[in-house]
């Protein structure tokens, strides 16, 4: 479990948590999260791994953070968090992602129920990180 903290407190702006979990099984799984301006590094996820980090949401609503998952010859690449000025489906601040055999999950906020957002695509390349 690593947790990774870019602010202390928000002062303007609403604070956000994401996790991206790794629900899979061996081997383990490749993952870098990044915004334009914070890259979170690679990062190599044993199962039950949980990647999260804290930020301040930009005054502008210009935050964007992004994900790339590989695991055997499967990749997904996702926005981990876009500015949600209306609509936040981060309820209460929390962002989870969970990678599974099948695709990638997510539930915002305090709700226990995962939703699928993603399906694995196929990668025939090799894998650069």
């Amino acid at each position: 479990n690593i947790f990774l903290t870019t602010t202390y407190g928000c002062v303007l702006s609403k604070q956000y948590e994401v996790h991206v979990v790794n629900k899979m099984p061996l081997p383990r799984m490749k993952v870098h999260c990044a915004s334009a301006d914070n890259d979170l590094g690679y990062h190599y996820a044993e199962p039950d791994y949980d990647l999260n980090w804290k930020f301040c949401e930009n005054i502008t609503g210009s935050t964007l953070y992004f994900c790339t998952l590989r695991w055997r010859n499967k990749e997904v690449s996702f926005n981990a968090f876009t500015s949600h000025l209306k609509n936040d489906p981060c309820s209460k601040g929390i962002c989870r992602f969970e990678a599974r055999t099948n695709g990638i999950y997510f539930s915002g906020g305090a709700s226990p129920t995962m939703t699928m957002l993603y399906f694995w695509k196929n990668h025939t390349g090799q894998f650069v990180l």
